[in-house]
């Protein structure tokens, strides 16, 4: 069984596992960076600390027009050079997955977006598309060459 903190993003339902999530922060005030790549939404002032929000609808090459009201804020791990956030449309719920609900990602998706994809969860009402942390800051190290 994972824990997984539940999150909308466009018309998809994503989620991270609840071991990687430090905190949400609701209507966070986000600090603009100009000359920024464009997943880099910004900067957060976390009690202090310096976070470096990243835009996930932008980071998956999926950015709609939907208004983004919250940060997940994830756990630093040991290596990562700083705290990291993803602003995203709305963190929904924690949920618990029974993993004989889950499978991986199909093979069609085998590039570096797929990649990100850890397992495809399939609840009552929808699929929940769950993301592998790690792979998805090797997705954002690519990009920031590239923006």
């Amino acid at each position: 069984m994972m824990k997984v903190l539940s999150f909308k993003s466009g018309n998809n339902l994503y989620g991270i596992e609840t071991r990687y999530v430090k905190e949400i922060n609701r209507q966070p005030e986000i600090t603009a960076l100009p000359l920024a790549p464009e997943v880099v939404a910004g900067f957060l002032n976390l009690r202090g600390q310096v976070v470096s929000l990243l835009d996930f609808e932008k980071l998956l090459g999926c950015p709609t027009d939907h208004p983004k009201k919250h940060a997940i804020v994830l756990k630093k791990e040991p290596g990562e050079v700083d705290v990291m956030a993803l602003l995203v449309e709305q963190a929904t719920d924690v949920i618990d997955v029974p993993e004989a609900l889950c499978e991986p990602p199909t093979p069609y998706l085998a590039n570096e977006y797929g990649a990100t994809i850890k397992m495809i969860a399939k609840l009552e009402q929808q699929l929940l598309i769950i993301i592998d942390k790690e792979n998805l800051f090797e997705v954002f190290s690519l990009n920031k060459t590239r923006c």
